[in-house]
């Protein structure tokens, strides 16, 4: 048995959330798992598929976050592909391509969607895309010796906190952060910062439907969180409480504490099972990340 593969079963057996060995494959040179993680019947993660032999090619690289969550069967055949924390892929999603794809933290990837790495395939933290919606990175297709010049292949990149509502297509793009297309959008050119777009093609309504975001005083955030905290301990009075709320944790030293601070969207990661419990009762509505 190899170090990855022996690393990997390591990984499963200390992980509550897998103590039943699940029907899926992850065929790669490197396998990182995180604590948490969820992966259903019917995923396979690859770096191709050797047709003569019948047998999946090994990506480079797997990923995969603590608290991630894979529904069944999804595909994905890609070089290498990271997966940040506590995402959600949703069931019957492929990802698959030529370059390697990473996705950020706290993303939601809903029921059968194509992402599509051909150019490569970047998506920051916090970014939602409805079911059924396409990210392509390429044009391909018609005859280009005959002339065709509908070829083209161009990196997909996904900024932080973007929304695709549902069943959008979008072409290779720049999607700024807090950038949205509305339900059925086709999107063909880049989106610019905490914009809102819809149509076929999509084109910028910012100014009938106001941006996606508004800003929110810090002492709001804070009594948000105290309060969702609380609903979280009455649903859950096993924990020892070991989470605090914040409003600037600069100078906060806290080692016996998940400390989350809202005035910078920052946690200090200490992977209990309490805190672990508390992000995916927060998610989807709330996200926050590792303070560095």
């Amino acid at each position: 048995m190899s170090f990855y593969k022996l690393q990997f079963f390591i990984v499963e057996l200390e992980n509550r959330k897998m103590e039943k060995k699940e029907n899926y494959s992850i065929s790669a040179d490197e396998i990182h798992i995180g604590k948490g993680v969820r992966i259903a019947d019917g995923v396979t993660i690859s770096g191709g598929y050797d047709y003569a032999t019948s047998k999946p090619i090994p990506a480079k690289k797997v990923v995969i976050g603590d608290g991630v969550f894979l529904a069944s069967n999804i595909e994905i055949i890609c070089p290498s592909i990271e997966i940040g924390d506590y995402t959600m892929i949703r069931e019957h999603t492929m990802i698959s391509g030529y370059q390697d794809a990473k996705i950020g933290s706290c993303c939601w990837i809903g029921q059968g969607c194509i992402l599509n790495t051909h150019g490569g395939l970047t998506i920051g933290n916090g970014v939602g895309i409805g079911a059924g919606s396409q990210l392509w990175s390429h044009i391909r297709f018609g005859d280009t010796l005959e002339g065709c010049k509908w070829e083209s292949v161009a990196p997909m990149v996904v900024e932080d906190d973007v929304w695709f509502v549902g069943h959008c297509l979008v072409s290779p793009i720049h999607a700024k952060a807090k950038s949205m297309a509305m339900l059925g959008s086709v999107i063909t050119r880049d989106m610019e910062e905490n914009h809102i777009y819809a149509g076929v093609p999509a084109k910028d309504i910012t100014d009938k439907l106001g941006t996606q975001y508004e800003d929110v005083p810090v002492d709001k955030k804070y009594e948000v969180m105290t309060g969702q905290l609380e609903i979280f301990y009455k649903k859950n009075p096993q924990f020892p409480r070991s989470i605090r709320i914040v409003k600037d944790s600069t100078n906060l030293e806290e080692n016996d504490k998940t400390v989350f601070d809202v005035s910078n969207r920052t946690y200090t990661k200490r992977l209990t099972e309490e805190e672990i419990e508390f992000m995916k009762f927060l998610l989807v509505k709330i996200k926050f990340y590792p303070k560095q």
